[in-house]
């Protein structure tokens, strides 16, 4: 290399990259060095959301209380992080929740991994169920349902009060198109552990319990649109998309297909089908998402269907895809299925 002017230079007092690279080094130690260092809060609020009382209690200062590091999901209310998930704000406005108040609605069916027809977003309502002639909240971020509470009955999950899932449906019955409410209530009716989603006993209720509780409840907002839905329900669904599935083909004017139908062949169950038409051997089979990502279950249902077709079933597969814009396709597959037995 040459020992010019310029390269001995260079080495006295290093490139101007470097030097840029030293002034951005020096400026970052000075930002880190301004930022606040946030006192640790005592243990047994560190790991979830809390009162500012209680935290003014356990000796926490107000200052501390207004540090960035904390989020502030409703007034009065501080938790170390931003709720990400509805059980993580239902959670932090639990510790400010009246006694006798209990989530309700779509709020409390979210709780219980009820179908609900739309995803949760961080900015929606918490439903706040108030029993008749007690104080409404106004708290930021919510909205109150009354209720009744010698007819609702208020029980408690991973420690957060709600309605039972009955009472849950029932409060968002008048918020949800009718086959949104068929949806729900064939979920409060599924016997199957597998049914996706669901935080509570299966089933929740049976076509009877849940007739006597509609019953016990004439004349509350939603029993007229909840009886209605659960004389389209159906015993044995396996997840929402098959309710959905099954409600298309019928709105299509097309026969109803049975639930959950089961195949034999010399006296062995070979198969559960999620629809099907067993007069005609047709069945209809819903294909959620881990089907096709499930490199084993998606073996299963090549097996499956090649066994089906060996007896001479008709196998319609559908997809999500198959169920938008009123599930066209499906249903026009599914009718094509039955002009050929024609």
């Amino acid at each position: 290399m040459g020992s010019g002017p310029a390269s001995r230079a260079t080495m006295r007092h290093g490139s101007p990259h470097m030097g840029r690279m030293r002034a951005h080094e020096q400026a970052g130690r000075l930002h880190d060095a301004r930022m606040p260092a946030f006192a640790p809060l005592p243990e047994p609020l560190a790991d979830g959301p809390f009162t500012t009382a209680d935290a003014i209690a356990a000796g926490v200062t107000p200052r501390r209380l207004r540090g960035a590091d904390l989020s502030r999901p409703f007034f009065g209310v501080r938790r170390a992080e931003q709720p990400v998930a509805v059980t993580e704000l239902a959670a932090s406005f639990a510790v400010r929740m009246r006694p006798g108040h209990a989530f309700a609605g779509i709020t409390a069916a979210r709780l219980w991994g009820l179908p609900v027809p739309r995803s949760w977003v961080a900015d929606e309502a918490l439903v706040i169920g108030v029993p008749a002639g007690t104080t409404r909240t106004r708290a930021r971020g919510t909205r109150t349902r009354e209720f009744d509470a010698s007819r609702l009955d208020v029980v408690t999950l991973d420690g957060l009060r709600l309605l039972e899932p009955a009472a849950a449906v029932l409060t968002m019955a008048d918020r949800v198109t009718s086959s949104e409410l068929v949806v729900l209530v064939d979920a409060l009716l599924t016997p199957l552990d597998h049914y996706p989603g669901l935080r509570l006993r299966r089933p929740a209720a049976t076509p009877e319990t849940l007739a006597s509780f509609l019953e016990r409840c004439r004349g509350m907002r939603g029993v007229a649109a909840m009886r209605a839905a659960l004389v389209e329900a159906r015993v044995g669904a396996e997840s929402p998309q098959e309710t959905r599935a099954r409600l298309c083909i019928v709105a299509a004017g097309l026969p109803e297909p049975v639930v959950q139908h089961e195949v034999w062949v010399a006296g062995e169950r070979r198969a559960v089908l999620d629809l099907a038409y067993p007069e005609l051997r047709i069945a209809i089979e819903y294909e959620g998402e881990h089907h096709l990502l499930d490199p084993g279950q998606w073996a299963k249902d090549i097996a499956r269907q090649d066994l089906l077709e060996s007896l001479g079933w008709i196998v319609v597969r559908a997809t999500k895809a198959d169920l938008r814009h009123g599930g066209q396709s499906l249903v026009r597959r599914v009718r094509a299925a039955r002009d050929r037995r024609a």
